[in-house]
C-alpha cells in the first residue's frame, strides 16, 4: 500500500512539511532516522536531550529507529489529540530551523495507544512543552 493509498488526518500542506523535516533529518535517505542522524541534526543545540526526547515520543516500537511511517503516525496523533494544523506547522518550521524538540501534551506514542483503554480522556489539547 503506497503513501497515497491511505487517508491522512493532515492536510497536504502539513504532510509535505512533515515529510520535508523527516528528509532533512534522514541524511542518508534510508527512510528511517537513527540517533546518529539526530545528533548531527541538532549539533550543539542540546543534541542528546533532543534526541532522547524525540525517540521517546516517536519511536513506537522502541527499536532505535524512527521510520517514516512512525514519523507520520506521530504527527497524525498530534492532530488527533486536539492540536491545530497551525500549531503543527509552526513546530515543523521550528524543527526545520534546528530548534528544540517539543513535547505535545496528551499525545501518546503508538505503543501507548495500543496499551491504553478506549475510555481514556484527553485534557488541555493546546498545551506543549519544550525540551
Amino acid at each position: 500500500m503506497g503513501l497515497g493509498a491511505s487517508k491522512s488526518s493532515l492536510s497536504e500542506e502539513v504532510m509535505a512539511k512533515v515529510l520535508k523535516v523527516f528528509q532533512k533529518i534522514d541524511v542518508d535517505g534510508s527512510k528511517s532516522i537513527d540517533k546518529a542522524e539526530t545528533l548531527k541534526f541538532w549539533k550543539n543545540n542540546f543534541a542528546k536531550l533532543n534526541t532522547e526526547a524525540l525517540f521517546s515520543s516517536v519511536d513506537a516500537d522502541n527499536n532505535g529507529l524512527i521510520t517514516q511511517d512512525e514519523w507520520i503516525a506521530f504527527w497524525e496523533e498530534v492532530k488527533n489529540s486536539g492540536h491545530t494544523e497551525e500549531e503543527i506547522s509552526d513546530e515543523l518550521d521550528n524543527l526545520m530551523a534546528g530548534q528544540t524538540w517539543v513535547y505535545f501534551d496528551n499525545v501518546k506514542s503508538e505503543k501507548e495507544l495500543k496499551a491504553s483503554s478506549p475510555k481514556s480522556k484527553k485534557s488541555n489539547p493546546g498545551s506543549r512543552t519544550n525540551v
